[in-house]
């Protein structure tokens, strides 16, 4: 085939096109280009209108339902959260980010202090807001189980004050989530407080439905939607219970959303997610108006690393770039320092300053849902979609959100998708950088705040907790390596591995650069692992200057065939405690096994495993 019938200017055939592909992949085949989601959708390497013929698409105009495509127009609002205990703290926190371009304000409350600021009474309220216009910069909170008793201290605050923008954010389901605990009349008293607060402040929103628990302990993105779904429709329940109109109980409600660094895929889920709520007003009998799904996105904690944290930024920052494209009303990125503790007034700035450039600099604010009509994104959306919507019934065939917590049903398919992830991330078949893969051993860590601050103790509120569930456990990607390389750094001495070359360096260079990414994952260092030995001798020679206990035979396999057993037996008797070969063993295992190796280390393996062996050959448990 010539090539330069592809060339600019004159129409492809696909058909070539794929041709040149395969060419490309050296005969590795089209589906190699193929991945999954985590619900099982597959993404092709390639989208035609065919795909998804876009001018038979429902998602309409923006601003119009079914609201796939968002409201028309118009730059979100950058709502930043506060969580240090001390009141006077979170205030300066708050004063300098809203005089950086916060334009709202995200309160993370816990009286105690141990994960929010201790807001304890109206004083310590007052503390927090000192100087704060709040017509100007609307409050949200995150009370979790103290929500009531918060949303009324700043239900007294707002008295006289035009409340736009307020979310009072009451989610007794999503504290069942996270605590497995709620009181049987959470609910009804949520919705009561939710129709005082329509009256009162109308312009401010009650109730938060929120999917982060099930995000941030490894759900897929229709498990997220579907108890988004679920959720909000037990809130619209109740809150016409308690006597609101089905608009007005919708207008009630907001929903949270975790955003992670898959850009379209995160753009799809929030898109998804207006698009099944739609539906579900539209089956209760609600105006087009009111079927609008307003949305708080949050960048991701499950993502976040401790180790290279400042490779967090780039997360962040293509999360929140996600947030924007798919349409969030308000956004709210991490510090990059969060998995390592509260964040300095840098990395508050840095955490703002990355939407202030997405939304000034990059005037994605000024563009109404720009990635709609891309093919992939569209039929994503809408598959994304019908998997939450299936999943929804499921769950209302189980007698709703509750009854499903209860018998344990959702943290069952949840722990199932969070297994599949896991192993992907133990396998390194998904790489998380600057810890499952280049990692570098010995960098400081970037500094964070000391919580000085403790609130006294608090009696805790008297309540019903008749409804408990199993609650979900929140995870990050990257903390099993993480936990083994600080198991590492704690141990006397270091733990170091010696690379036993064989070979030019040129042959045993790729495999001894695999093996050294391997070791430092787990905290284990090299020894040697560039050099180029003229003889076996010389190796065995360095090998007993180094002082190693531990070493690993790296080469390549016509160097293996020749020497590998002989290296490993002269490494044993040069007082070797544990040798590795680097590669797969095939059939030679039982006699290099016999000739002394003790593992084997090779793409496609548990990492998690060979790294938990490594570790007790160093005595490291």
């Amino acid at each position: 085939m010539d090539e330069t019938a592809l060339s600019l200017g004159e129409p492809a055939d696909e058909a070539d096109w794929r041709a040149l592909v395969e060419q490309g992949l050296k005969g590795a085949g089209w589906r190699r280009l193929t991945s999954t989601t985590a619900d099982g959708l597959q993404i092709e390497p390639l989208y035609r209108e065919p795909d998804m013929h876009t001018a038979e698409d429902v998602s309409g105009f923006p601003g119009a339902a079914p609201f796939v495509r968002g409201r028309a127009g118009g730059p979100w609002l950058i709502r930043q959260a506060f969580e240090h205990p001390d009141p006077e703290r979170s205030n300066r926190e708050i004063l300098a980010d809203l005089q950086g371009g916060v334009g709202g304000i995200e309160l993370v409350i816990d009286p105690a202090g141990a994960h929010g600021i201790a807001i304890r009474d109206g004083a310590d309220l007052d503390l927090v807001l000192a100087n704060v216009i709040l017509e100007a910069a609307p409050v949200s909170l995150d009370a979790g189980a103290n929500g009531l008793w918060a949303a009324g201290l700043i239900a007294a605050k707002l008295k006289g004050v035009a409340a736009s923008g307020t979310a009072f954010n009451l989610d007794p389901i999503g504290t069942l989530m996270r605590t497995g605990a709620m009181a049987h009349d959470d609910l009804s008293l949520s919705a009561q407080f939710a129709a005082r607060a329509r009256k009162e402040l109308p312009l401010a929103t009650s109730t938060r439905v929120d999917a982060r628990p099930v995000h941030e302990a490894g759900g897929s993105e229709a498990q997220e939607i579907a108890t988004a779904l679920t959720s909000g429709i037990a809130y619209l329940r109740a809150l016409t219970e308690a006597g609101l109109a089905l608009e007005e109980a919708a207008s009630c409600i907001s929903f949270a959303h975790a955003i992670g660094p898959d850009v379209l895929v995160e753009t799809a889920k929030l898109r998804a997610l207006r698009l099944c709520w739609a539906r579900v007003m539209e089956a209760a009998g609600g105006a087009p108006e009111s079927r609008f799904a307003s949305i708080q996105a949050f960048t991701s904690r499950r993502m976040l690393t401790r180790y290279d944290a400042h490779t967090n930024i780039l997360r962040i920052t293509t999360a929140a770039f996600a947030a924007a494209i798919g349409g969030a009303d308000a956004i709210t990125t991490r510090p990059f320092t969060d998995a390592l503790g509260l964040p300095t007034p840098f990395a508050r700035r840095v955490a703002r300053n990355t939407q202030n450039v997405l939304l000034e600099e990059c005037r994605l604010g000024h563009v109404a849902d720009p990635a709609g009509g891309a093919w992939f994104v569209e039929k994503l959306t809408h598959e994304i979609a019908e998997k939450a919507w299936t999943l929804m019934q499921e769950i209302e065939a189980k007698g709703g959100i509750v009854a499903a917590l209860r018998s344990g049903y959702l943290q069952g398919i949840v722990a199932t998708a969070r297994t599949v992830r896991e192993l992907a991330i133990a396998t390194r078949r998904e790489t998380i950088t600057g810890v499952t893969d280049y990692p570098l051993l010995g960098a400081a860590a970037p500094a964070t705040v000391a919580p000085t601050f403790l609130a006294s103790k608090l009696e805790p509120l008297e309540s019903d907790k008749g409804i408990k569930s199993e609650r979900f456990h929140a995870v990050r990607w990257a903390a099993p390596f993480e936990n083994l390389r600080a198991r590492a750094e704690h141990h006397t001495p270091r733990p170091a591995v010696f690379f036993a070359n064989l070979g030019p360096l040129a042959s045993a260079g790729p495999r001894a650069q695999f093996a050294r990414n391997l070791f430092a994952t787990g905290g284990v260092g090299a020894i040697g692992e560039e050099a180029d030995y003229a003889a076996r001798d010389a190796m065995i020679e360095a090998f007993r200057v180094s002082g190693a206990r531990v070493a690993v035979i790296c080469g390549a396999d016509s160097d293996y065939a020749e020497e590998a057993e002989n290296a490993a037996r002269s490494l044993r008797a040069a007082g070797a405690d544990w040798v590795i070969l680097a590669g797969a063993p095939g059939e030679r295992e039982a006699a290099l096994r016999a000739a002394g190796v003790d593992q084997f280390v090779f793409t496609g393996q548990d990492a998690l495993k060979e790294l938990e062996t490594l570790h007790a050959a160093f005595g490291m448990t």
